[in-house]
């Protein structure tokens, strides 16, 4: 990674050249919406129960560790970080499957620890966000401590998604406040990055080189990241201004 380069300034920069940043009413709408439980990822942290009908032995609650994975007996270590509780007991009925005949698994979720967001810029309190339910973007502003004064709120960033392939966003926040533009209510997903930019190029620059050195370990090394320090920094103004 190039140190001399602003991560988030060749994040905005590479949007601003492609056209890749679209504004989120733009969007499918399930880009608004909040998944349903039966699509939230597992991770560390996070607490599910196993229950095993007839085998009270094989029926337990247990915490998923921090390199993702679970015991349980007779099959070991299982890898379930980046599976939803449906994958899980798919994989535990074929596991199980090799000692019992047609075990009929159930696998529910008891307490989420790794649906985390991520709230930066101009903001009173730079925050990471536990979502234990549905959470909109004002809810998680408003968690933060609310907008400064050298916010500009026409255009808050939202990166979305994986780190090789992060989905780019903006969003009129302040529409919502003023028209109550529904359109723009976007619910919040686990990994989601919330930047909200400042008013002027000065305040710009400030901004991009405190906040890109906390969004490296989210987004370094991605195919946006790449391309952008490739390609240059212009355009940025087209995003900000």
């Amino acid at each position: 990674m190039l140190r001399s380069t602003p991560l988030l300034l060749c994040l905005v920069a590479c949007g601003a050249r492609t056209g890749s940043i679209q504004n989120i009413a733009e969007a499918d709408p399930s880009a608004r919406s909040v998944p349903s439980v039966d699509e939230f990822q597992i991770g560390p942290g996070d607490r599910i129960s196993i229950k095993v009908w007839r085998h009270d032995d094989l029926s337990m609650d247990v915490t998923v560790a921090p390199d993702g994975t679970i015991s349980y007996p007779l099959v070991g270590s299982l890898q379930v970080a980046g599976r939803t509780y449906n994958e899980i007991r798919q994989m535990l009925t074929t596991s199980i499957s090799q000692w019992y005949t047609d075990p009929q698994v159930a696998v529910n979720i008891l307490e989420l620890q790794n649906q985390k967001v991520f709230i930066f810029g101009e903001v009173a309190k730079p925050s990471v966000l536990q979502l234990s339910s549905e959470m909109t973007i004002l809810e998680a502003l408003t968690l933060a401590g609310g907008i400064n004064q050298y916010s500009r709120t026409s255009n808050v960033l939202l990166v979305r998604g994986g780190v090789e392939a992060p989905e780019l966003y903006t969003v009129d926040v302040d529409s919502i406040f003023n028209r109550g533009a529904m359109d723009q209510m976007v619910s919040l997903q686990r990994g989601d990055i919330v930047v909200v930019p400042t008013k002027t190029i000065t305040n710009a620059a400030r901004f991009f080189r405190e906040v890109s050195g906390v969004l490296a370990p989210f987004v370094a090394g991605s195919a946006v990241y790449r391309n952008a320090v490739t390609g240059g920094a212009q355009g940025t103004s087209s995003v900000l201004e």
